[in-house]
C-alpha cells in the first residue's frame, strides 16, 4: 500500500500532561513550555507531518455544578494559549506542521487572519489552523455570551467565517511586496485591496497589514463528528481530525466526508482524513494481557475523571446519573461526537466509562501495532492516524523510537520531508 500520514494530537491541550499518571514528567516545569518543545523535536526526528494543539477556554464547572472537582484534580484545567506556544515550537523545529485551535465562535475574523498569517510567515510555511466553535456555556459566558449558540448554527457562522478570513489572507496578491530600491516602491499598491466582507455574521474591510504568507492560508484542520460537523470537514478541512471504534466505522466516515468534499466541488485527493489512536507499546506478546488488564483498572479507578470531562464537553452533569441504571436517550447542545460514545441508551454509565476501546487504544509489541495500522489503512482506505496520548517523555519516546521505526521498516511513514511547507508535505500522498 502506499504510505500514510502520521500525526499527533495534544487532545489534554497545553496542561499537565498526565499529573498523579504513571509516566508524569517530573523533571519538567509545567509552566514553561520546555516539554511541548523536546516533544517537537522528537515528533519532527520521527518525520511527523503535524502537532495538533488542542485548547478550550474555561475553568469547567459543570460536573457537581462546581469548578472544585476540575480545579482539585487538574482536570481539563489550567490551560495555557497554543497560539503563544506556537512560536517555541516555530524556534525548536524546521520542517513538521504545527496546528494550534483558535475559535471561530470566540475570535474576531480578522485577528484571527493576522495572527495566523504572522506564524505562517514566522514558520516559513509550516502553520495549520484547527477550526473548532466550541462547544461549552461555560467557554460562552467567557466571551460574554450567556450560553453557547446553537451546534448547527456555529457551523453555519462558522462556514461563513471562513469566507471571511480567506478573503483577508487573499487580499493581498502574491508579489505585492516588490522592495525596489530604484523607484523606492516597497508595495505595490494596485496588490492590496479592501475586500469589504459583508455576510450574515462578520462584517470587515480588510485587507490585513500583514503580507501574504508562504502557504497563503494555513492547514486547514476540522474535527466534526455529527452530521453537520462532517459537511463542514467536507466543505473547508484538508485534514479532518476522526475517530472510529471500528475499521467499518473509519471507512463509512471518510465515505460521508469525501462525499461531502465532491458535493462541494472539491477535489477528495485534497482531503486527508486522520483517525486518533492511543498505543501502547508493549516488549512481548505476553506483556499485552496485562497491559489490558492493568489499562482496564486504572480507567475504572479514574471513572469520575471521565464523568467530569464528559459533563464538561457535554454540558450535562452525569454526577446526576445512577451510575449502574441505563442512561436513556441523550441530547446536548455541547460536543455531539461524545454521544456516539453511549451508543445503546440501556446501558450504563458505568459500562459506558468502563468499556475497552480495543481499537482506539492498541496494545502490543511496535511490530504487531504497526501491522494493525497498515491492515486498517488497507480496509479504510484512509489517509493515516494521529497519536492522542499526552506528552509523557516515556510514552513520547516509545512512540518515537520504537513505533515509527517499525512503521518505517513496513515503508508506511515518511523517513524524511519532501518539502519545506507543511501543505507541500501533506499532499505529498
Amino acid at each position: 500500500m502506499s504510505k500514510f500520514h502520521l500525526g499527533w494530537f495534544l487532545g489534554p491541550g497545553i496542561t499537565i500532561q498526565g499529573w498523579n499518571e504513571p509516566g508524569f514528567g517530573h523533571g519538567y516545569d509545567w509552566t514553561k513550555p520546555d516539554l511541548f518543545v523536546d516533544a517537537a523535536r522528537a515528533l519532527e526526528r520521527a518525520c511527523f507531518d503535524v502537532l495538533i494543539l488542542e485548547d478550550t477556554s474555561a475553568v469547567p464547572y459543570t460536573y457537581k455544578g462546581s469548578m472544585d472537582f476540575y480545579l482539585k484534580h487538574a482536570a481539563m484545567t489550567p490551560k495555557f494559549d497554543p497560539v503563544m506556544l506556537t512560536p517555541y515550537l516555530i524556534a525548536a523545529t524546521s520542517k513538521i506542521g504545527l496546528a494550534p485551535t483558535l475559535t471561530t465562535t470566540f475570535y474576531p475574523p480578522w485577528l484571527l487572519a493576522r495572527t495566523m498569517a504572522t506564524l505562517d510567515h514566522y514558520s516559513s510555511g509550516r502553520i495549520g489552523w484547527n477550526i473548532v466553535t466550541a462547544t461549552s456555556d461555560a467557554a460562552a459566558q467567557n466571551y460574554g455570551l450567556d450560553k453557547q449558540i446553537e451546534h448547527d448554527l456555529r457551523y453555519d457562522m462558522a462556514d461563513e467565517f471562513i469566507d471571511c478570513v480567506t478573503q483577508l489572507w487573499e487580499a493581498w496578491e502574491p508579489d505585492a511586496v516588490v522592495m525596489d530600491e530604484a523607484t523606492g516602491m516597497f508595495i505595490d499598491p494596485t496588490k492590496v485591496k479592501a475586500i469589504h466582507f459583508e455576510g450574515k455574521y462578520y462584517k470587515t474591510r480588510g485587507p490585513l497589514n500583514v503580507p501574504r504568507s508562504p502557504q497563503g492560508k494555513p492547514v486547514f484542520v476540522a474535527p466534526g463528528g455529527s452530521p453537520r460537523g462532517r459537511k463542514f470537514s467536507g466543505r473547508n478541512a484538508e485534514i479532518v481530525l476522526a475517530g472510529g471504534a471500528t475499521a467499518a466505522d473509519m471507512k463509512d466516515y471518510r465515505e460521508e466526508v469525501l462525499k461531502n468534499a465532491v458535493a462541494y466541488g472539491r477535489d477528495p485527493k485534497t482531503v486527508k482524513t486522520l483517525f486518533t489512536c492511543v498505543p501502547t507499546i508493549v516488549k512481548s506478546k505476553s506483556d499485552v494481557e496485562d497491559t489490558k488488564y492493568m489499562m482496564q483498572k486504572m480507567k475504572e479507578k479514574r471513572i469520575e475523571h471521565g464523568l467530569a470531562a464528559m459533563s464538561f464537553l457535554s454540558g450535562i452533569d452525569f454526577s446526576k446519573f445512577d451510575l449502574d441504571a441505563p442512561v436513556g436517550e441523550i441530547k446536548t447542545n455541547g460536543m455531539q461526537t461524545m454521544l456516539k460514545s453511549f451508543g445503546n441508551p440501556n446501558d450504563s454509565l458505568r459500562q459506558i466509562m468502563s468499556r475497552p476501546n480495543e481499537f482506539s487504544t492498541m496494545v502490543g509489541t511496535a511490530d504487531a501495532i504497526a501491522g494493525l495500522m497498515q491492515d486498517t489503512m488497507e480496509e479504510v482506505g484512509g489517509d493515516g492516524f494521529l497519536i492522542a496520548g499526552q506528552f509523557k517523555p516515556k510514552y513520547v519516546t516509545s512512540i518515537v523510537d520504537e513505533l515509527v521505526p517499525a512503521l518505517q521498516k513496513r515503508q508506511l511513514t515518511r523517513t524524511e520531508y519532501g518539502h519545506e511547507q507543511f501543505r507541500d508535505n501533506l499532499m505529498a500522498f
